[in-house]
């Protein structure tokens, strides 16, 4: 019995023996698990750089284009200013054409009415009467309110003053007298605060008329 299992337990021995250096000979499978980890590892953090880089550039786009929508705003802003100042002068200057318009009739009047005043007496009776009424029309186009009253005086005292101006005498002192005594010398002196009237109120109206010019510039 004992020489029976001597030699088994030798062959036992000896395969154990075989297999321990057959498990030395081969690589570690859990040596190889190891090192090949950190190769699959090793990417991650180029992706997160990667990652962090495209975040930083995109955050300097949005900035620049914050920074370009803040100028465009005020640019906005900018531009609606000019609009509304261009609208109020657009106003304005229509606001002045009006007032161009409005002067256009009496300033024409004006202009006549000085014409008129600066020609002296007519030679016959009936030319000097087209005259007076000549004035008289211009003068109710030029300023009613201011001139008309004056003019009134100037056509009561017209008739006695043409009798005069139209008679022969037959003597300086003989006219005289007449002039005083008939009141055609009342028409002289209505004459005289017409033409003063006529003159301050064509000032008046070149006064307007400037002050529309400067509005305009």
């Amino acid at each position: 019995m004992m020489t029976t299992d001597h030699p088994r337990r030798g062959l036992r021995g000896l395969a154990a023996a075989a297999l321990l250096v057959a498990a030395m000979a081969l690589p570690a499978p859990a040596v190889m698990a190891m090192d090949a980890a950190p190769a699959e590892v090793e990417p991650v953090p180029m992706d997160l750089e990667m990652t962090a880089a495209a975040v930083t550039e995109l955050r300097i786009v949005i900035d620049d284009l914050s920074t370009r929508n803040d100028v465009l705003q005020a640019d906005n802003t900018s531009l609606q200013q000019t609009v509304d100042t261009l609208a109020l002068e657009r106003d304005r200057l229509a606001d002045s054409l009006h007032h161009f318009d409005d002067l256009y009739e009496p300033l024409e009047a004006d202009r006549q009415l000085l014409f008129e005043l600066r020609k002296g007496l007519p030679e016959t009776r009936i030319e000097a009467e087209a005259q007076l009424d000549r004035i008289r029309s211009l003068a109710l186009s030029s300023n009613p309110a201011r001139l008309g009253q004056l003019v009134n005086r100037v056509d009561d005292a017209a008739p006695a003053f043409l009798d005069w101006r139209f008679t022969e005498f037959l003597s300086p002192q003989e006219a005289t007298e007449a002039y005083v005594n008939s009141g055609a010398n009342a028409f002289e002196t209505s004459m005289d605060e017409f033409r003063s009237e006529v003159l301050m109120s064509v000032a008046n109206r070149l006064d307007g008329l400037l002050n529309v010019i400067d509005r305009v510039r």
